[in-house]
């Protein structure tokens, strides 16, 4: 009874110590009882309840950083709120005491929940068949991938991480500081590893409403390909090693060749992705809620919105003209009308001028309804951001949408299963085209019909790979982490975010180019730096954590 008392101690208290890597468990609201260790895992609801509170640690990418998303970290967006702490990254301005984006504890709580729940499942659940026999791969497969995307979260941010896949006593100071960081190759290889055990026991397809936002199958095998194709990246991969690129080819090629058993792939209607919860193009998503928070902060201001996330001109670039061809994209397109007849991505994507929003034209021009300068969080840049908003939210009513965060979709997929394979290649071939024409083909867009239409070297294709994810993964929490995995970031990152100026006189519009916000990039942004905490609270105790490169 008193291992049962200590493990309860452990349990409910551990925050207290101070969350880090080292204090793995954080207060459970709804297990904060008298109940001991043992009564939990043995009672058929707290057992599995213990997991999910697991997924809670899962972010929310709508509103990372208070009203905020990541787009307005890179040149995807300008946030019009001048005190968020997301401007801070796009001035070089955080440091190892202060990350907006710090996620250290954080993910090492998730993974110690999870480690507990794996001990549990082996020993107290089995014991007590608080969970049935047939469920528990199930759940074994939940947990371990959780467990890899934690890591994932970490490793992308951190570089040199500690891979922990056991449940650490916190009071055994000896076992803590025995933990070591590890390469960041040597980390993929593990996620890999726990992301193939859990493809092996999870459900190829969830189908029951219950279990929406649990992962089947295909999620740990997406989380695969994204760990390999950023391991192969040139940040990661400085010697351009074909052996990743070819890891990263097959962890997506296999995810596509088994799309159909999965029951997963490309929905009809892109604009549908974002508003039809858990459709078929979604491989793994967090838990629905009814919200509005998204609307609240993002609707165009006359529309009862806050209007925080103001789509780039350097974005509105990038989607090209309705039905054209590869060789053709900006056939038809009018500087004096730079609106009309663009892809099916862009009207999803981006709010701009004159577009229809609940029936009533916006109005982004300089003295309009929704204009530059019109009030403090009014648009910087000329647009407003119409990807995951549901026009229909009243705001004025309080209406809400059932709305989860994608973590992973079909089309992520296909182009990472393109790059990779054109990155092996001494040209893409008719796999990679074949790839690419099936997201070409939904956006209204020609798609590569003959080997005459190809594209033929390596170095264009993958600039066209890298431009159709800007476009087709806008706001997705992409853009941020492609760029440095790419490199691109000391470039894309040091120039001007761009808007669009319009002057409105009798019924004629005028459009200029402005600069809307100055942007710099260090390189050493490259990688987060370790939690000064933790730097220190290993070098008391004698033990040296690596810190990132540029850091102190």
């Amino acid at each position: 009874m008193k291992k049962n008392i200590l493990y309860t101690i452990i349990f409910l208290t551990s925050v207290a110590l101070g969350v880090s890597c080292t204090d793995f468990l954080d207060k459970d609201l709804r297990t904060d009882t008298n109940l001991t260790y043992e009564q939990i895992f043995q009672d058929p609801h707290l057992a599995p309840g213990f997991l999910n509170n697991a997924y809670t640690l899962l972010p929310d990418g709508f509103n990372r950083l208070g009203s905020a998303m990541m787009a307005s970290a890179c040149d995807e967006a300008e946030h019009s709120d001048a005190g968020s702490p997301i401007r801070l990254f796009n001035s070089n301005s955080i440091s190892a005491s202060y990350n907006p984006d710090d996620v250290w504890s954080n993910m090492y709580t998730g993974i110690r929940k999870c480690n507990i729940f794996l001990k549990e499942l082996d020993g107290l659940i089995v014991e007590y068949n608080s969970i049935p026999e047939a469920e528990r791969p199930n759940y074994k497969g939940q947990a371990l991938f959780l467990r890899a995307f934690y890591h994932f979260e970490l490793l992308k941010r951190y570089q040199k991480i500690i891979y922990v896949d056991k449940v650490i006593d916190p009071f055994d100071e000896d076992e803590i500081y025995a933990l070591k960081q590890i390469d960041f190759h040597a980390a993929v290889e593990l996620i890999a590893a726990d992301c193939d055990s859990a493809a092996n026991l999870l459900p190829n397809r969830i189908t029951d409403d219950a279990q929406k936002g649990r992962p089947g199958k295909a999620a740990p095998m997406a989380l695969k390909a994204r760990l390999y194709l950023y391991a192969a990246s040139p940040l990661n991969n400085p010697d351009n090693d074909l052996e990743l690129w070819s890891k990263a080819e097959s962890a997506a090629k296999e995810l596509y060749d088994n799309r159909s058993q999965l029951g997963i792939g490309l929905e009809s209607s892109f604009s549908g992705i974002f508003t039809t919860p858990y459709n078929n193009e979604i491989i793994f998503a967090s838990r629905a809620t009814n919200r509005n928070d998204i609307e609240s902060a993002n609707f165009p201001i006359s529309y009862q919105g806050s209007g925080y996330t103001n789509p780039s001109q350097n974005l509105v670039d990038a989607f090209v003209m309705s039905g054209t061809s590869y060789k053709n994209e900006m056939n038809g397109y009018d500087a004096n009308d730079p609106y009309t007849k663009r892809e099916n991505r862009f009207y999803a994507t981006i709010l701009h001028n004159n577009a229809n929003f609940k029936d009533v034209p916006v109005e982004t021009f300089v003295g309009g309804k929704d204009g530059l300068f019109a009030t403090s969080t009014a648009t910087k840049t000329g647009y407003y951001m119409r990807k995951f908003v549901t026009p229909a939210i009243n705001l004025e009513k309080n209406e809400t949408a059932r709305r989860p965060w994608i973590f992973f979709r079909y089309a992520e997929v296909l182009l990472n299963y393109a790059e990779a394979r054109n990155e092996i290649l001494d040209a893409p071939d008719k796999t990679v085209h074949d790839l690419i024409n099936l997201i070409r083909s939904r956006a209204g867009l020609r798609p590569f019909r003959n080997t005459s239409e190809y594209i033929q070297t390596k170095e264009e294709m993958r600039d066209y790979i890298k431009r159709e994810r800007q476009v087709e993964l806008a706001f997705e929490e992409h853009r941020f982490w492609d760029l440095r995995r790419w490199k691109d970031a000391e470039v894309v990152l040091n120039q001007d975010i761009q808007g669009m100026q319009i002057e409105k006189v009798d019924d004629t519009f005028t459009y200029t180019r402005f600069s809307a916000a100055k942007r710099s990039f260090d390189p050493k942004f490259y990688w987060y730096p370790i939690p000064r905490t933790e730097i220190l609270k290993y070098k008391s105790k004698g033990v040296t954590l690596e810190q990132n490169p540029g850091w102190e």
